[in-house]
């Protein structure tokens, strides 16, 4: 069993290790290096391959040190790179000064870890050289060659890439050129000729397996292929099992006519039992599957490969195979690939993927905190009000702040995500805003484990722009005093004497006011001055620091407690 592949200098990693298991689901965003295990492995496997026939011992070469064997770019089958440099962390071939001697020669290391039947270990590396944008050279660590028979004997490796579509005709192809197309990722051009070896297969039960299991998933008939020499193989399935020999009275139809879920699954399992193998890599196996599906492929994958005492690693973004998976056997690429320790983790990671953004994943990165706001409108309104007050927090706004708008949904939505986002970074914190219509919710169902709740006195954040002199200067400035004045006689009617003794108190009335719903709107209207609610903030920018209470700035001072701390 492979327990580890350690890296060096390859692809988007200078230096990782990723933990394995016999079954190994990789869970995280794109683009977070789950396609790099999977091509290190494929690397490895390549690597041997062609160091073994031109340098291993049973080759011709002479060579006494095991000096490296070259590979082409055209060999180099296992990932398509219009250079050779592709391969190399941030394509740089030669080290750093920080990296050791400046100029000297930069190896890729892909390292093989393992333990025996004994529950001994092992392990098995190559190093990989750049010699030009069109050739490498591969030879084994120096260290690990008393293991060559180990790594040569126990580890075979197929890749399955995800279902790119499929050609109307297929010719039969050799080996080296099926390889070609799988690492180009071009899997279902091969699909007739992974079946017709599974067809031809020594070994009976492969195909009667096959059979059984698209059966018993969709309830049709594989028909065996058929290639007498003719360019093209035949390979057809009937839309239901007949009784007895024979086609039952349903037409054959050809492979390529079915489903994108048909197409996916069957290459899936003739890659399998095409080629059975130690390592079996899935990159997306739930990709065009319905739910239900998956998890029946799932359950048939993990079936398989116990039968065959073979290792499985899945990259995945499915919630069902998370699901339905040990988080000892979950190794999350949230931050540093590693594997999770509880239920919660899985969780955790599950959530991630359903809620985080790319960009969200980006901010996380380097935010200490995240602020949580019912709409747009109060992140405008924050904003304004952070300028006229001159508060530190309006630097925050200025940048690139990271916040989310929870658009008025329940408050646990915010909790859900902030749950979600520690995944990708544990000691972030986060406040969430709510408006004074939330009162009843208690804060414990809410609040905790870095996240604190805050709660506007008033009924919701545009009430505080209730205040006569600044709504008195915003409508004299954007519609004349005669209009302003039919608005502010409208106020006068409408709120209690107290209000304009004290605008800036937040009575009981406020708090229950939905001043953005009733007041404001009919405010504007009187003042005949077209204003949306996404506009209130305009209205906010005027507002002089007397007419904004004292609790405004405590908010403020409570959010950049979690988004700028210490600023």
């Amino acid at each position: 069993m492979i327990t580890k592949i350690t890296t060096r200098y390859f692809k988007r990693f200078a230096s990782q290790e990723f933990p394995l298991a016999p079954l190994s689901v990789l869970a995280g965003p794109n683009n977070s290096g789950k396609s790099t295990l999977l091509q290190a492995a494929m690397v490895w496997n390549l690597a041997m391959q062609k160091w073994w026939e031109k340098k291993g011992p049973g080759s011709r070469s002479k060579a006494k040190d095991r000096q490296g064997a070259p590979i082409t770019r055209q060999e180099f089958t296992a990932l398509p790179l219009p250079s050779m440099d592709q391969l190399w962390t941030d394509t740089h071939t030669s080290l750093r000064r920080d990296e050791g001697k400046q100029g000297a020669p930069r190896p890729i290391e892909i390292t093989m870890h393992g333990l025996d039947k004994d529950g001994e270990s092992w392990r098995f590396g190559f190093e990989f050289r750049y010699s030009g944008p069109e050739q490498i050279h591969v030879k084994p660590v120096a260290d690990d060659l008393p293991h060559l028979e180990t790594a040569r004997e126990r580890i075979s490796v197929v890749y399955v890439p995800p279902f790119s579509g499929i050609g109307v005709n297929e010719t039969r192809h050799d080996r080296p050129y099926q390889d070609m197309l799988i690492g180009q990722g071009k899997g279902g051009d091969i699909l007739r000729n992974l079946l017709l070896e599974v067809a031809e297969s020594e070994d009976d039960q492969r195909w009667s397996r096959l059979e059984k299991v698209v059966e018993s998933v969709f309830g049709y008939r594989l028909l065996k292929p058929v290639y007498d020499g003719t360019p093209f193989i035949t390979c057809q399935y009937l839309k239901g099992i007949p009784k007895g020999r024979g086609f039952g009275g349903l037409a054959p139809l050809d492979v390529s006519t079915a489903g994108s879920g048909f197409h996916q699954v069957l290459l899936i399992l003739a890659f399998m039992l095409a080629r059975p193998s130690s390592l079996i890599l899935l990159d997306e196996p739930d990709a065009h599957l319905h739910v239900l599906l998956q998890k029946q492929l799932y359950d048939i994958l993990r079936s398989l490969c116990h039968e065959s005492k073979g290792q499985l690693v899945i990259a995945t973004h499915s919630k069902v195979l998370i699901d339905n998976t040990s988080p000892s056997q979950i190794v999350s690429f949230y931050r540093e690939p590693h594997t999770l320790a509880s239920d919660a983790d899985r969780d955790q990671v599950r959530e991630a993927l359903k809620r985080v953004t790319s960009l969200e994943l980006l901010l996380a990165g380097n935010a200490p905190g995240i602020l949580y706001l019912e709409g747009l409108t109060d992140f405008d309104l924050l904003k304004a009000w952070a300028t006229v007050l001159d508060h530190p927090l309006q630097e925050w706004f200025a940048t690139l702040p990271f916040w989310q708008n929870n658009h008025g949904r329940n408050p646990k939505e915010a909790r859900a995500h902030f749950f979600a986002l520690k995944a990708v970074r544990p000691e972030i914190r986060a406040a969430l805003l709510l408006d004074g219509d939330n009162r009843d919710l208690p804060a414990r169902e809410v609040g905790g484990d870095g996240l604190n709740v805050l709660r506007w006195e008033r009924y919701e954040a545009e009430s505080y722009l209730l205040h006569p002199e600044a709504l008195k200067r915003f409508l004299e400035n954007e519609t004349g005093p005669l209009s302003a004045q039919a608005a502010l006689t409208y106020l006068r009617e409408e709120m209690p004497p107290a209000f304009f003794k004290s605008p800036l108190e937040s009575s009981n009335f406020l708090r229950s006011l939905p001043a953005s719903k009733t007041l404001l709107p009919e405010i504007f209207k009187r003042a005949e001055l077209h204003l949306p609610k996404s506009n209130f903030f305009m209205l906010a920018r005027q507002m002089k620091k007397a007419d904004l209470p004292g609790e405004i700035s405590d908010k403020l001072d409570a959010i950049q407690q979690v988004v700028r701390p210490g600023k």
